[in-house]
């Protein structure tokens, strides 16, 4: 009992160090994930489209299951804070409440609320909000803008319009390289289109295979052959396995849209 007096007060300081250490790491992380990995639509506002941002390797979502659990882990050391201090607390709120039945009541609210904070979470039924996305001859046609007279448009693009007005390239970043009848030219139209209908797809490299799989009910190890990738990475973000296989998003995106496309008909 000697012995533990002694070492009570050193552990407690040792404690007292680590919840330091671990709380500030978990300010950190909360700011790693908030101002340096930014979510999904700021990174498209900072960065554009088609990114992926790694600290160490990791995404936000990685650094943020390793949030929680250091999350848990200080709950832990605070709970043998509270243990090793006990006495302390005990004679301090002696000296703070008088009435025994308020210190009880006291302790009840404390406890009742702490619980509530912590698991509230789990019993919160989201807000569902439909996200709604342009149509995909809106898009196109807010890139281009008509001129006088007429042409015969590629029939792939043709299908995109009411009419058989002949368009002219904007100096949008992205957009078909669609010339006039006047300059006689229509530059890489197959496959730009196909690239902007891959895109509409709504693939990125925040998603898996399997989600991918469940999405356009496609076998999740054609999905894997398709990219060279071994189909029991399909719980695996696809910006990782880029980063770490090589494979093109565009590649398989086309491949979805294909097999779509034969599964439609």
């Amino acid at each position: 009992m000697k012995n533990w007096n002694k070492i009570k007060p050193k552990l407690n300081l040792v404690i007292d160090f680590i919840m330091l250490i671990v709380m500030m790491a978990v300010s950190g992380l909360g700011f790693l994930m908030k101002y340096v990995l930014l979510p999904g639509y700021k990174i498209n506002e900072v960065y554009g489209s088609n990114v992926e941002l790694y600290f160490w390797g990791l995404d936000r979502h990685q650094w943020g299951t390793i949030h929680l659990y250091l999350a848990f882990f200080l709950i832990f050391l605070l709970v043998l804070h509270i243990i090793f201090h006990w006495d302390m607390i005990v004679s301090i709120l002696q000296q703070m409440v008088q009435p025994k039945t308020k210190r009880l009541a006291l302790l009840i609210i404390i406890g009742v609320l702490s619980l509530f904070l912590a698991l509230v979470p789990f019993f919160i039924k989201p807000e569902i909000a439909q996200f709604k996305r342009k149509h995909n001859r809106n898009r196109i046609s807010e890139s281009f803008q008509p001129v006088s007279g007429t042409s015969h448009l590629p029939s792939e693009v043709g299908k995109m319009f009411d009419n058989d007005t002949a368009y002219i390239q904007r100096p949008v970043p992205g957009t078909l390289n669609l010339y006039s009848k006047a300059g006689t030219k229509v530059g890489n139209d197959a496959a730009d289109i196909q690239h902007h209908h891959n895109n509409e797809a709504g693939i990125n490299g925040s998603m898996t295979l399997n989600e991918i799989s469940e999405r356009f009910n496609i076998n999740v190890d054609e999905l894997a052959k398709a990219i060279n990738v071994p189909a029991d990475n399909a719980n695996e973000r696809l910006g990782r396995l880029k980063k770490r296989y090589g494979f093109s998003l565009d590649d398989l995106r086309l491949y979805v849209k294909t097999k779509s496309d034969g599964n439609d008909r």
